[in-house]
């Protein structure tokens, strides 16, 4: 962990802490200020561009329009750190207990099914029907296995900014090996090979259960509902102060030759700028990039209107002030390697309420496993690469018995698909359904008429996974700064792998703690390397 130089340790109620951005990074930051660091509630200060609770977990719709909910926000979780944080939460029904407790409570409710350790990871079609597909082994050849032992083994610092497919042939992509590793975390043969490394250094030995809702920590709802909007209300109850359509234009440093401690936040609100002026005691904490930036939604008739719209305005605006800071020192990492590549990031997700029991009755047969048991589902031959998910009931508060969902995404979605004859990106949601359940091979109707899609493109879906330079993230703190702290998915955290709630929230704990001096540090990454080669090995 960076150790800043400082002549003096902050007094916890004299701190202004001001939080640029309300996602998940942010609220985190702010119970870890509050509870750990004892910085008062009205101190902490949330400035967001929108105008509200509109973080990259946002959920959208309703049972008669259709409900829309991001793939990061399926009810269910892992990892220590945000364990951790859901600890200091108190239980909204009972202040003695926490919202871990009340989490956990409902796991203990549910039961598991008895076919849990069958493990489906895909469907491949036949001429007849649909072909199940058990992934209980790695299905990777010798050949294969020695190269991915040698990956496991070698130092980050050599891999560079290097592709997966530069330490593979082609053929390891028709591996069931690296279907299972693809569509569980939404690898391309392009993206990072350190952080492709990361994330076989790290869940190996526990990547059967990772594809299993066994081996995650179930929520009542959608992580939204049963995390994200808990925290927002212990935070309002704490007299946090949230400020929407608020934009951070620019912040400012001094020495400005070389930024070391910032002395002044410049804000826009309603076209007016206004300065804000930090003490020596307060701290500026930044959420830098989001995935979900330029988001485009379209209908159950309507594709996304990626050429009708202003997302690409938007999207820069979200990355305007990253870009800012980075321009003032290359300390603060280098977004336009991020930003500028959306051919090789883009997904399109999508998400289907469907009316009645049709659907489900075939999904728990084609599956042996009842909804929300099973993680995810992967149409081995889709032209778009696309993987499903079907939740357990219900994912929203306020979802009726008779609707069930259905998520997705496709890795693939400019190809042309399968049975529908053009791009995803082209497609309505009825269309894109359509696709998914002839891979399914279940009749188009009538679960067609009684089903509401809602796509969504992701110029930006996967970003965080594309190939970097060591200079490309920027350190938690960075380097030879005193009161500034950048967050969520494109910080440098060694070790761990992004583009998940859990490094959003170890990004949070190292900030606070670094900048508070508290003598905590967040939980050591999982690095079980020599157990690892052994698996793959045997």
């Amino acid at each position: 962990m960076n150790i800043n130089p400082r002549e003096f340790k902050r007094d916890a109620q004299n701190i202004h802490a001001w939080l640029v951005g309300n996602g998940v990074a942010s609220l985190a930051a702010a119970v870890y200020l509050i509870r750990e660091g004892k910085v008062l509630g009205p101190n902490i200060h949330i400035l967001d561009l929108h105008p509200g609770f509109e973080g990259e977990m946002a959920t959208l719709g309703d049972a008669e329009n259709g409900y829309f909910l991001p793939y990061q926000c399926l009810p269910h979780f892992h990892g220590t750190c945000i364990e951790s944080l859901l600890c200091l939460v108190p239980s909204i029904l009972d202040p003695d207990m926490s919202r871990l407790d009340d989490i956990r409570e409902f796991g203990r409710q549910q039961q598991s099914h008895p076919e849990a350790d069958r493990a489906l990871g895909a469907i491949k079609l036949k001429a007849s029907a649909s072909d199940t597909v058990y992934t209980g082994g790695y299905q990777v050849g010798l050949k294969h296995r020695f190269e991915l032992v040698k990956l496991l083994l070698e130092s980050e610092k050599t891999l560079a900014s290097k592709k997966i497919n530069e330490a593979f042939d082609e053929s390891f992509f028709d591996t069931g090996f690296w279907l299972y590793w693809s569509t569980t975390f939404a690898f391309q043969p392009w993206h990072s090979l350190s952080e492709f490394q990361r994330h076989l250094r790290k869940y190996l030995e526990d990547i059967r259960s990772l594809k299993h809702v066994s081996g995650s920590i179930k929520t009542r709802y959608n992580l939204f509902h049963s995390i994200v909007l808990p925290i927002i209300a212990y935070l309002k109850d704490k007299k946090v102060d949230f400020r929407f359509n608020i934009e951070v234009s620019d912040i400012r440093f001094y020495p400005e030759s070389d930024p070391e401690t910032v002395f002044e936040i410049a804000l826009l609100k309603d076209g007016e700028e206004c300065l804000v002026s930090l003490d020596s005691d307060d701290i500026c904490l930044v959420d830098l990039g989001f995935s979900r930036s330029g988001a485009v939604y379209g209908t159950n008739v309507a594709s996304p209107p990626f050429l009708s719209s202003n997302w690409e305005d938007l999207l820069m605006r979200e990355w305007r002030l990253w870009q800012g800071l980075s321009s003032k020192s290359s300390k603060f990492g280098n977004p336009v390697n991020f930003l500028s590549r959306a051919l090789e990031s883009g997904i399109e997700t999508f998400t289907t309420t469907v009316r009645g029991t049709d659907f489900m009755r075939l999904y728990d047969k084609l599956t042996y496993d009842p909804a929300g048991t099973s993680d995810t589902l992967s149409l081995a031959d889709s032209n778009w690469l696309i993987t499903i998910s079907v939740p357990h009931h219900p994912v929203f508060p306020s979802q009726p018995a008779d609707r069930h969902v259905v998520c997705g995404y496709a890795l693939s979605p400019a190809r042309e698909g399968n049975f529908v004859n053009k791009p995803m990106f082209a497609c309505s949601g009825m269309e894109v359904f359509t696709e998914v359940l002839s891979h399914l091979g279940f009749p188009l109707q009538p679960i067609l008429a009684k089903s509401i899609t809602i796509p969504c493109g992701m110029p930006l879906g996967t970003a965080p996974f594309l190939t970097r330079s060591s200079q490309d993230r920027p350190e938690v703190v960075p380097h030879a700064t005193t009161n500034i702290a950048c967050l969520g998915q494109f910080t440098e955290l060694p070790d761990e792998t992004t583009l998940s709630i859990e490094y959003s929230v170890r990004s949070a704990q190292q900030a606070v703690y670094t900048l508070l001096d508290l003598p905590r540090s967040p939980p050591k990454v999982k690095k079980n390397i020599l157990w690892e080669v052994f698996d793959i090995l045997v």
